[in-house]
């Protein structure tokens, strides 16, 4: 092999290879620059400009103010059921394609194939439709917004139109599939399936006499009950919820991941929490999801995340800027309160200067931040209000706020001293603060149902001065007995349980249920069961707490002590008859009811009722039940609408009988 000449390889022919290739790249890119204009103009990129929202100045910068919260509303859910169990008063013919939808229901669930439905067994599908002790039945219910999966929510029951079920009182309701939108037969337009419901039905025996009535307008004399509308207290649970998510005003890579940020900053993954709470799907959207502490409040989440700050850098500046917006702007406090909340610990060790802030609205607004961020200064400002506001609207704001303030003996103090107090909406807003405390000086019996194992309600004795029956009508079922056992601060609880008064005789149900007693004796009962085909007489416990749990006991070979076995709905209309025909000496008391308002307002849309007598099949095929409207309202505000004496936005509660005159 012959090599190179060693001048080839000289630096001056490398610097004369260089200097040429140089020059052939400057002629290029001299070329490129004479072609026409057209050749190397780049595209036009066209950008849309959305208006920046008309907001105050303190609230620039936040999420809210530059997004869409997607599925921040709560949602209709709905679907056709079967209640069993009824005594007698259900059955009746069924429309043809009402019928068809549950036949093949019931076809699916088994029926006339040999399973055990009890005194229904052996029945066909038709037959068992058409059984006195059967209704099929509307179930509605208004999911919050954000509810997880497993999150538990109330279920309204009612009748079908014009059908001949007289009454759904004892009944209970079967597994049914809760989908979006108003209930619907076969054949309509399927949606998605959001939860499901069961369980034993509540029927209020209030609702005709209280529509809208306030406590003092409401006559006991004159109470009616109506039996065709019920509901399943927390019997309804989310199965595949739906997902929150935020939309950009003006898409943007860079500002959805600080937006992501922010939040996942704000709330940080909790144990068992699959995902991140926020995750960006592209520039114009970010998922969320509820961490499980906001499962029973998932308003605080969506609230917290709205008023959340984008940047987070100099957030002592922004507490700054926010405490001098709510007093120079008092009417954005329920604005920057939660502006507040959404900033955490730093906004809380600046909050103490407002506690005692002379004016009422910046006021309640920094006490309902600092309670809601845990600061334990609040107590005290918020403990003089609850005892001495001139307004009950504040009283019970305050009482609101320090029953999230847990682990603090002085509020089971300031609680237990209200439950005394002369106005009844103080009395139960300070029990239901000591029970969501779970108060030691309340008595807690759980009450078993037809499965031992699993409570159908809750009876609490509360100590208190005065006598008073308390029931609840939203969420947990619970009986609260105020009244005998009294507080004392050395001795503890002194004296002894409410109890029936003798001499009595009551009647209730046609007859069907009686109670008797002679002077100083121990009372009687004779209730004729016909749903089980029995008699019972036997003698009964005069304290209300034991009396309650012989009404709800299911007699069994492994438990023989008689019992009435009645469902909570029923218990809640004896221990009302008993007060109100003075067997016992106690002031009555329920929730007002607020279910059916609150269906009908989740309700997006009213869809009409196909005609039946329509000559197309699909008009046949399809029927669309739209929920019914309330006269009540359809919530109980918030704890500044409570504050601010806002009489229509308090939760009310409505006294239905009053003492016996001694």
């Amino acid at each position: 092999m012959t090599s190179a000449p060693a001048a080839d390889r000289s630096p001056c022919r490398v610097f004369r290879a260089l200097t040429r290739l140089i020059l052939g790249m400057i002629a290029a890119v001299s070329v490129a620059s004479a072609l026409p204009a057209c050749a190397s103009k780049p595209k036009e990129v066209k950008t849309v400009d959305v208006p920046a929202r008309d907001v105050p100045d303190f609230l620039r910068g936040t999420i809210g103010a530059e997004t869409v919260l997607v599925g921040a509303e709560p949602v209709l859910v709905s679907g056709l059921g079967i209640v069993v169990g009824l005594n007698g008063t259900g059955g009746g013919e069924l429309p043809v394609n009402i019928s068809g939808t549950m036949e093949r229901e019931l076809g699916l669930r088994g029926v006339g194939r040999g399973r055990d439905y009890g005194q229904l067994g052996g029945m066909s599908p038709a037959e068992f439709l058409r059984s006195k002790n059967v209704a099929v039945v509307i179930v509605e219910a208004r999911i919050a917004p954000g509810s997880p999966k497993g999150a538990r929510f109330d279920v309204f029951v009612r009748t079908l139109p014009g059908s001949s079920v007289t009454s759904l009182e004892g009944g209970r309701l079967w597994t049914t599939d809760l989908r979006l939108g108003p209930a619907a037969v076969f054949g309509a337009r399927k949606t998605r399936k959001i939860a499901e419901a069961d369980g034993a039905l509540y029927i209020n025996p209030f609702s005709d006499t209280l529509g809208g009535a306030s406590a003092s307008d409401v006559d006991a004399s004159r109470v009616t009950v109506t039996r065709t509308f019920g509901r399943v207290l927390d019997g309804g649970v989310v199965t595949d919820p739906l997902r929150l998510a935020i939309s950009l005003d003006n898409p943007s890579h860079s500002r959805a991941r600080s937006m992501v940020n922010a939040i996942n900053s704000r709330f940080p993954t909790e144990p068992g929490q699959r995902d991140p709470t926020a995750r960006g799907r592209s520039g114009d959207s970010i998922t969320l999801e509820m961490p499980r502490s906001f499962a029973e409040n998932p308003e605080e989440f969506i609230q917290t995340i709205r008023y959340l700050r984008i940047d987070p850098a100099f957030p002592d500046a922004a507490a700054q800027r926010y405490l001098r917006a709510l007093k120079e702007q008092p009417g954005y406090s329920r604005e920057i309160m939660w502006c507040l909340v959404a900033l955490g610990d730093v906004a809380r060790k600046q909050l103490a200067d407002l506690y005692d802030y002379p004016e009422l609205a910046p006021r309640m607004a920094a006490l309902e931040a600092g309670a809601r961020l845990g600061d334990p200064r609040t107590v005290t400002p918020l403990i003089e209000i609850a005892r001495s506001a001139p307004q009950t609207g504040m009283r019970l704001a305050a009482i609101d706020l320090l029953g999230r303030m847990r682990n603090n003996p002085n509020v089971n103090f300031a609680m237990r001293d209200l439950v005394n107090a002369p106005q009844l909406e103080i009395r139960v807003a300070a029990y239901e603060a000591l029970s969501r405390l779970r108060d030691p000086t309340i008595r807690r019996t759980p009450i078993a149902g037809p499965d031992p194992r699993v409570a159908q309600f809750v009876v609490e004795e509360v100590p208190s001065s005065t006598p008073m029956i308390y029931v609840t009508q939203q969420g947990e079922p619970r009986i609260a007995v105020f009244g005998g056992w009294k507080l004392d601060p050395n001795a503890g609880l002194t004296g002894g349980p409410v109890q029936l008064s003798t001499p009595l005789i009551v009647s209730m149900w046609d007859d069907r249920l009686l109670f008797n007693a002679d002077a100083g004796s121990k009372p009687k009962v004779r209730y004729k069961d016909e749903r089980r085909g029995r008699t019972v007489e036997t003698q009964i416990p005069s304290e209300i707490a034991p009396l309650v749990e012989f009404l709800a006991r299911f007699t069994t070979p492994e438990d023989p002590r008689p019992g009435l076995a009645l469902g909570y709905s029923e218990i809640v209309g004896v221990l009302y008859e008993l007060t109100r025909q003075h067997a016992l000496d106690a002031t009555f008391m329920t929730e007002e009811d607020k279910l059916r308002a609150e269906v009908y307002a989740a309700s997006t849309s009213v869809l009409n009722d196909r005609p039946e007598d329509s000559e197309r099949a699909e008009d046949i095929a399809i029927q669309v039940f739209r929920p019914l409207q309330s006269p009540s309202p359809a919530g109980a505000g918030t704890v500044a609408d409570r504050a601010r004496g806002d009489e229509s936005m308090r939760s009310k509660i409505v006294p239905l009988a009053a003492p016996k005159q001694k």
